[in-house]
Parts: structure tokens; sequence; C-alpha cells
């Protein structure tokens, strides 16, 4: 089988293997480098592929097949609850739209008309996550050299939305404790709103978890869902952490632990993550509280910590963020406002002053 290199007008190096007359018509496959060596290197690998039966003939495989080949491969090595999301967006959202278009036609302009038609039903951020899948798949594609270049690198993204939470004041949060005093729901949001615990930390807390001598709670432990709930560990490594808690919360804990006559692993075993945030918005509109989501609780942890003179380094361990960084960039707006009361409070301690 004969065999060609040459350099493109774009400076890249082209390996072209000449397949012969197939169906009255001269086939050839070609391999792409930046180098004529890794050309040269290509092509041998290409023939060699070829003459052995070795090559697999992409020029009808689908994106479809394609990604789900790559899913196969690939999903070992990632974390359930990625694997779990990538196989939604390939089933739910990318199948139904582009999945029968040949790996070979696919180009930007595929994905920018894609990607406008899920702006009706998707948010940008989700649309960058799904973006970020489709370009890991192809990046893999052009490293086996299945396409000579990514088609998904040049298409247009929307802008990344940031997320401003919905902050209770400290008196919504007491009337919030009020109602509650005494019942399940004083549990789940005494640990989010008292810790700051995500929501899987909350469900996924369990009993052992607590040192109520050492007044301590490890979060070592997650629930979360995708098709199916599941355990999995804290999703950074500062997420792993151990918080000592305030005396007035063991005792609720306490409290609460004396009234089961059967104890079940985890502290909040009634409900699973989903089924208790609908749960949670249904009790603010029956006692017209104003509506955050159960998320929110940690959000406002975080504004009372600062607020009260807990530094950054410390409450950010508190949270499990990695960075003091993300503390301060997720809550810049609300820190914005507490300046605005300390100018406030300082022109009304100069004013008394002078009089």
């Amino acid at each position: 089988m004969k065999g060609t290199t040459y350099k493109r007008k774009d400076g890249r190096w082209v390996g072209c293997a000449d397949l012969g007359i197939i169906d009255n018509k001269r086939k050839r496959k070609y391999v792409y480098a930046t180098t004529q060596k890794e050309a040269r290197r290509k092509l041998n690998k290409l023939i060699y592929q070829i003459e052995n039966n070795l090559y697999k003939n992409s020029d009808n495989t689908t994106f479809y097949s394609f990604l789900n080949e790559w899913y196969k491969i690939h999903s070992p090595k990632i974390a359930t609850t990625t694997g779990n999301l990538y196989k939604m967006y390939i089933e739910k959202h990318i199948n139904p739209e582009i999945g029968n278009i040949k790996l070979k036609d696919l180009k930007p302009v595929v994905f920018d008309r894609f990607y406008n038609s899920k702006m009706k039903s998707l948010s940008p951020n989700t649309i960058i996550k799904l973006h970020k899948l489709i370009h890991l798949s192809l990046n893999y594609a052009v490293k086996n050299d299945l396409l000579a270049t990514n088609p998904s690198n040049n298409v247009t993204l929307p802008k990344k939305t940031k997320y401003t939470p919905n902050i209770y004041t400290e008196e919504d949060f007491n009337n919030l404790l009020k109602i509650v005093h005494g019942t399940f729901d004083e549990i789940p949001i005494m640990l989010a709103g008292v810790l700051g615990l995500r929501r899987g930390e909350v469900f996924g807390l369990r009993w052992t978890d607590i040192d109520f001598k050492k007044r301590t709670i490890s979060i070592s432990n997650t629930l979360v869902r995708w098709d199916e709930y599941l355990e999995k560990d804290p999703k950074t490594d500062m997420s792993k952490r151990t918080i000592i808690v305030p005396e007035f919360l063991l005792k609720i804990l306490k409290d609460y632990l004396s009234t089961l006559s059967v104890v079940p692993e985890k502290i909040c075993d009634k409900y699973k993550p989903d089924s208790y945030s609908k749960r949670f918005k249904r009790l603010l509109i029956k006692n017209e509280l104003p509506i955050i989501r159960f998320h929110d609780l940690r959000h406002y942890n975080a504004i009372i910590m600062l607020k009260y003179g807990i530094s950054d380094k410390v409450a950010a361990e508190r949270l499990g963020h990695s960075q003091i960084s993300t503390l301060k960039e997720i809550y810049q707006h609300t820190l914005k406002d507490m300046h605005e009361d300390a100018a406030n409070t300082l022109e009304n301690a100069f004013i008394s002053m002078k009089k």
C-alpha cells in the first residue's frame, strides 16, 4: 500500500494512505500531525492497521455510536455520579438531536445550532457542562485519528451565569426555628443553617459521625442522586472535615435521639435529599416565610460566621471550601451590604460624639 506525507498551507502535516480503487472510486485515508516525523509515524501505523485488518473504518460511525464507545472506555476512570451525568446527557440531550449525524460530518455549526436549541430548556451553565462532555469526547477522537481536528473547538457558548443566593435575615431564620422547634424538621434545618452542611452531607450524616464528648461532627459521606441515590465521598479533600458543634445543637440532637425507639444509621433517614427539598418549600409556603432553597441555609450560615467576626480561613474550613477566595466570591454581594451597615454605624457613632 502506498503512502505519502505533505505539508498543508496551514502548516500541518498530512499522511495519506492510498487504498486503491473501491466501488469505482479511489479511496484514501488521512492522518494529521504537527511535524513530518509524527505524520510519517501515524501513517505507518495506519497502513499497518489496514493491511492487517486492524483498522476500524469510521466513515459511517454516528456521533451517538462513537459516544457510547467512548463512554465505555472513559466511565471506569471517573466518579460514578459524573458517569451517570454523562450518560444522561448522551441519552436525553445529545442523541435525540444530533446523535444520528456521522462523526465525519460534525462541524462547529452543528453544535452552535444544537446549543441554541437547548437554550430553550437548559440553563447556560448546564449547556457549558454539556459542551465539556462533547469537547472531551471529540478530543479522544482526534487522538485516535478518527478526526483531523475537534469540530467543537470554535463554537459559541452562552455566558456562564453567576448564582446569587437568596439569604435569610436573622429574623427570618429565627422565625423558621420557632416553627420547627421540637419536630423532625428542626434537625436538617439546624445542620444546614448552624453548621453549613451541604444537602448531601446532611442526609448522608450518620449517628456514628457524632462525638458527643468531643463536641464534633465528622463529614465523611454524602448522599447524592442521578439515576439513583448513591453514597459517595465528599466532593473535595477539604469537604472531608471535622466540625466543632455548639452545645445547644448537640443538645437538640441528643433530645431527638432520645425519642427514637429504633436508632437508624443515618440521622435524617426519614427523607431523601430531593423529597426533603420539596417538603422544605411546602413548609415555607404554609407558614408564609420567604421562599429559599434548602441549600440557601448553608449560605445563611456562611454570612452569620462572617458577620460575627469568624475569620475567612476558619469559615472556609468549616464550610469545606478548598479556597478562601471561593467564600468571598459567593458572598461578595452580601458582604458589600455588611460594609454599608458598618459605614452607617460609624457615621452614627461619630455624629453622637459631636453632640
